[in-house]
C-alpha cells in the first residue's frame, strides 16, 4: 500500500508548479492562506478571525463566509490574479470595522515565499483580531508528522514547525505595528499588554474549524506548548487603532523582520495586475476587473474522498483537486459543468492553472469513466452539505470541452500534456454515453439523448436543476439539451482524436451526424421552429408529444452553435422566441416563459430567474457563428448591453456579484453571493472575448 501512495504521490509532483504551492486555497473562510502541499497533503492554514466581544457562543469568532449575512458584512476582493498577489476589503457594520488583507507571494528563488497582511482601516469599537495557524491532517496515511514551536523575540513572534526527526521544514514572522510604532512583544505587565500568544492540541484539524477549541482555550486560559498543531495569536485594538499584521513566511532561513514598504509594492502590484488584465481582454472596464478578482478568490485546493450513493473508486479514494468555486458563501466546493465556465476565463489569463484544474478533475475518475459532477474533497467541505451523495448514473454538460479546445489554438506547449489525459477523456466520454444515451432493443445507440435524474422532473446532472421535464402524466423521452451537449461532446472528441487517435475519428462522425440528423428529424418543432423536449406517455412508444415549456433548454442547440447557418429560417425564430414577451426583460432572458404552467414554481430556481451561463452561450453564438444573418447584431446588441447594465449596477450598488437575477421588474440580484462562479462571465461579455 505505502509503495503505491508514494508512486501516485511522484506522478502527481511531476507538474506541480512550485509557485502554486501557498494560496487563498480556502475561499469559504474570509481570509486564508493555505499550503497546497502536495508531498502529504497535509498544509498549514494561517486565517483570520476577528470579533468585537467573546461570548460563549463560538460563533462570536468572524471567520467563516457562510456564517455571516452578506447583505450586511462585504467582502471585495480588490485584486486578485489567483496566482501571487490579491487585496480584500472587509466591512462589517455589526463589528464596525474595516480590515484589509493582502498577500504578496515572491518568486521561487527569492527568501521569502510570501507576506500576508491584515491591516484595520477602521474601528469604532475595541476588536479582538486573532491570526491562526494550524496544521491540518487530510491525509489518512499519516505520512508525516508536523508541530510548532513558538518564539517571542524583541523583534516579533517566530513560529517554526519542526518534523519527527526534530528538523526544521517552515517558518512564520509575525510583527505587529500600531499607530505606526512597533508592538512591544515581551510587556510583562497584563494590563499593558494587548497581545496573547496561545499553543494548543487537537483533532479538529481532520475537520477545519478551530473555533470551539480556541474558544475553549480562552475561556480556560490554559495553554499547551508541546506539540502544539495551533498557533492563535490574538490582539486586542481599540477604537482609533491602526494595526498592521504582518506574517512573513520561508522555507530557507529564520527571518527575523517585517516589511516597511508593504503598501507601496502592493501598489506597484496592483498596477501590474491591472495592466496584465488589460493586456489579455482588452479592457480596463471596472466591472470586468472585479468580476475577475471575485472568480479567482474563489480558487480551492483540497484533498480527501467523496461520499456517494455507491461506493465506486473515485469516492473512497483520496484525491487532491485545485478548482475554482461557484460561491464562497453558498457553493464553496467545485462543480463540474461550473467549472467549465470558470475555466473559459482562467484560461485566458492564468493557462497553468487552467491545465492544472483539468487535470485535477480528470484525474477524480472512476476506473470506468464516471467523473462525480460535485466533489467536496474532505470533511471540512462536506460539513457544509453533509447529506449530499454523489450518483454515478448522473452526468454533468462537459463544459470542459471549451477550455481544451482553447489550450490546443493557443498553446501548442500544452498539446503533449493534454494527450496524456486523452485516453481517460474518452473513458468519460464512453461513460457519459452509456448513462445519458438512449439505446435500442439491439443494444445500438439510437441518435437520442436524455437526462438520468433520480426521478421524471429532477435533472441536476442537467445543471438546470428544477426546469421542467414533464406536462401532466407525460415525461421526457429525449432531452434537447442532452441531445446538444451530446453533440458537442463527440465533436470535441473527434477534434482531439485528429490529434492523438485518428482511428476512430471515422465512428465519432458517423454519430455526429446521426445525433444532427435525430435533432433536425425529430426534436425540431415544424409549428414554430423551436427545437424540443419530446415527451410521451409511460409504458407506451405509441406517440410522442414536443413539451409545451420552453425557456433555455430550447436555446442549446443555438448556443452550442448547432444549426446550420443555412437555416435562416431557424436562427430568426430563435430570435424572435427571446424577444418575445414572456422571455425578453431589460434585465435579460428569462429562464422559462412567463406563460409556462411551471413558470416560478418549485424552488423558482431555474424556472424565470436570469442566469448569466445561458446568455453568455448565446452571446458567444451569435458573435461566433451566425453574425452576418440579418437581426444578429442588433439582438446581440441588445441583450449585451441589458446583462452588462443588470449586473454591473448591481455590483456598483449592492457590492455582490449575484447567483441569479429577478426577471420581473427590478432586475435585482438573487441567490448566493458573492458569487464568484459563472457570473464572473461578465468579464468575456464586456471584453467580448468568447
Amino acid at each position: 500500500m505505502i509503495v503505491i501512495i508514494f508512486a501516485i504521490i511522484s506522478i502527481i509532483l511531476c507538474n506541480f508548479d512550485e509557485s502554486m504551492r501557498w494560496g487563498t486555497y480556502k475561499p469559504q473562510l474570509i481570509h486564508a492562506v493555505t499550503q497546497r502541499n502536495m508531498k502529504t497533503f497535509n498544509p498549514i492554514t494561517g486565517a483570520l478571525m476577528y470579533a468585537d466581544h467573546i461570548g460563549t457562543d463560538d460563533r462570536s469568532l468572524v471567520y467563516k463566509i457562510p456564517d455571516l449575512n452578506t447583505e450586511q458584512v462585504k467582502i471585495n476582493p480588490v485584486h486578485h490574479n489567483g496566482k501571487d498577489f490579491n487585496v480584500q476589503v472587509i466591512s462589517d457594520p455589526n463589528t464596525k470595522s474595516i480590515i484589509q488583507t493582502t498577500l504578496i507571494k515572491f518568486p521561487i528563488e527569492s527568501k521569502v515565499n510570501f507576506v500576508d497582511e491584515i491591516k484595520t482601516l477602521n474601528i469604532e469599537k475595541p476588536l479582538s483580531l486573532f491570526y491562526v495557524l494550524t496544521i491540518e491532517q487530510f491525509n489518512q496515511f499519516n505520512l508525516e508528522t508536523r508541530t510548532f514551536e513558538v518564539n517571542v523575540t524583541n523583534h516579533g513572534i517566530r513560529v517554526s514547525t519542526y518534523n519527527e526527526d526534530e528538523t526544521r521544514i517552515e517558518h512564520f514572522f509575525i510583527t505587529i505595528t500600531v499607530n505606526d510604532r512597533n508592538y512591544q512583544y515581551n510587556c510583562t505587565d497584563e494590563k499593558l499588554s494587548n497581545l496573547t500568544i496561545r499553543t494548543l492540541f487537537n483533532d479538529y484539524i481532520f475537520n477545519y474549524d478551530p473555533r470551539p477549541t480556541l474558544m475553549q482555550a480562552i475561556f480556560s486560559n490554559s495553554t499547551n506548548t508541546n506539540n502544539s498543531n495551533l498557533v492563535a495569536i490574538e490582539f486586542r485594538a481599540q477604537p482609533g487603532d491602526n494595526v498592521i499584521i504582518q506574517v512573513t513566511q520561508t522555507d530557507k532561513y529564520i527571518p527575523d523582520y517585517g516589511f516597511d514598504n508593504l503598501e507601496q509594492l502592493s501598489d506597484s502590484l496592483a498596477a501590474v495586475n491591472r495592466f496584465n488584465f488589460k493586456k489579455v481582454f482588452g479592457t480596463d472596464n471596472k466591472c470586468a476587473y472585479s468580476s475577475f478578482s471575485n472568480l479567482m478568490a474563489g480558487l480551492l485546493f483540497t484533498y480527501g474522498n467523496l461520499s456517494c450513493v455507491i461506493n465506486k473508486d473515485t469516492c473512497t479514494a483520496f484525491k487532491p483537486m485545485l478548482s475554482h468555486t461557484p460561491s464562497r458563501f453558498g457553493f464553496p466546493r467545485p462543480f463540474l459543468w461550473d467549472e467549465g465556465f470558470h475555466n473559459m476565463i482562467a484560461c485566458k489569463i492564468n493557462p497553468d492553472i487552467c491545465l492544472q484544474s483539468l487535470e485535477d478533475w480528470i484525474n477524480t475518475m472512476s476506473i470506468d469513466g464516471w467523473i462525480p459532477r460535485e466533489q467536496p474533497r474532505s470533511e471540512e467541505l462536506r460539513s457544509y452539505i453533509p447529506w449530499l451523495k454523489e450518483d454515478p448514473r448522473e452526468s454533468n454538460p462537459p463544459t470542459f470541452f471549451f477550455n481544451f479546445e482553447y489550450l490546443i489554438d493557443n498553446h501548442p506547449e500544452y498539446k503533449e500534456r493534454i494527450g496524456k489525459i486523452y485516453l481517460k477523456l474518452f473513458s468519460w466520454y464512453n461513460n457519459w454515453f452509456r448513462t445519458q444515451a438512449i439505446f435500442n432493443d439491439q443494444g445500438k445507440f439510437s441518435g437520442f439523448l436524455k437526462w438520468w435524474g433520480p426521478d421524471e422532473d429532477s435533472n441536476l446532472g442537467s445543471g438546470l436543476d428544477d426546469w421542467p421535464r414533464t406536462d401532466g402524466s407525460k415525461v421526457s423521452k429525449y432531452n434537447i439539451d442532452a441531445q446538444s451537449w451530446g453533440y458537442f461532446f463527440t465533436f470535441h472528441m473527434a477534434k482531439l482524436a485528429k490529434l492523438y487517435d485518428v482511428g476512430i475519428v471515422s465512428s465519432l462522425e458517423q454519430r455526429l451526424e446521426l445525433i444532427l440528423n435525430k435533432m433536425n428529424s425529430d426534436m425540431l418543432d415544424p409549428n414554430d421552429l423551436i427545437y424540443k423536449d419530446i415527451l410521451y406517455y409511460p409504458n407506451t412508444d405509441d406517440q410522442v408529444f414536443y413539451s409545451p415549456h420552453r425557456g433555455y433548454v430550447n436555446l442549446f442547440p443555438l448556443g452550442l452553435g448547432l444549426i446550420d447557418k443555412s437555416r435562416v429560417d431557424i436562427i430568426q425564430q430563435q430570435i424572435n422566441f427571446m424577444r418575445s414577451s414572456t422571455m425578453w426583460t431589460q434585465f435579460g432572458i428569462r429562464s422559462l416563459e412567463s406563460n409556462s404552467t411551471e413558470f416560478r414554481k418549485k424552488s423558482n430556481y431555474w424556472t424565470g430567474p436570469i442566469w448569466v451561463n445561458i446568455q453568455f452561450l448565446v452571446l458567444r453564438a451569435l458573435k461566433l457563428y451566425y453574425w452576418e444573418i440579418d437581426g444578429v447584431q442588433q439582438f446581440y446588441r441588445d441583450l449585451r448591453s441589458n446583462m452588462i447594465e443588470t449586473i454591473c449596477s448591481q455590483y456598483e450598488t449592492r457590492g455582490y456579484f449575484y447567483e441569479h437575477y429577478n426577471q420581473n421588474l427590478d432586475g435585482l440580484g438573487q441567490g448566493n453571493r458573492p458569487f464568484n462562479g459563472w457570473t464572473s462571465l461578465i468579464t468575456l461579455i464586456i471584453a467580448e472575448k468568447y
